[in-house]
């Protein structure tokens, strides 16, 4: 599903002169934004969930920083779309809740042995 959700991502973002709102601060694009990095960043740990989560939470951090400045940049040459620091604002806050939602979430209670 990771990789599925991937590959509509690029796909989308790479279609010339799609309409989008303008450019503003907070708009629906933005929220889109936002959910769709959350959406993928949950796809990743949930692909990796049975591997070291310490491990899987560094590598999303990377792609945190990596992935949103990759969205923007891919789509200034083509026709129709720009360069929006927005969005990768957007976009980055988007893995920072699931980040954030799996760095703090609550483990579960232990039963304590009696000596």
């Amino acid at each position: 599903m990771f990789i599925f959700w991937s590959i509509v991502i690029l796909t989308l973002t790479s279609i010339p002169k799609l309409k989008t709102p303008a450019d503003e601060l907070f708009n629906i694009d933005k929220i889109a934004h936002f959910g769709v990095y959350l959406i993928f960043a949950y796809l990743f740990i949930k692909m990796h969930l049975k591997e070291n989560l310490i491990k899987t939470l560094r590598i999303l951090w990377i792609l945190a920083i990596i992935v949103p400045i990759f969205d923007e940049v891919h789509q200034i040459p083509i026709p129709g779309r720009q360069f929006s620091f927005w969005d990768i604002i957007a976009d980055f806050l988007g893995f920072l809740a699931v980040l954030l939602l799996f760095t703090y979430r609550k483990k579960p209670k232990t039963r304590e042995t009696k000596s």
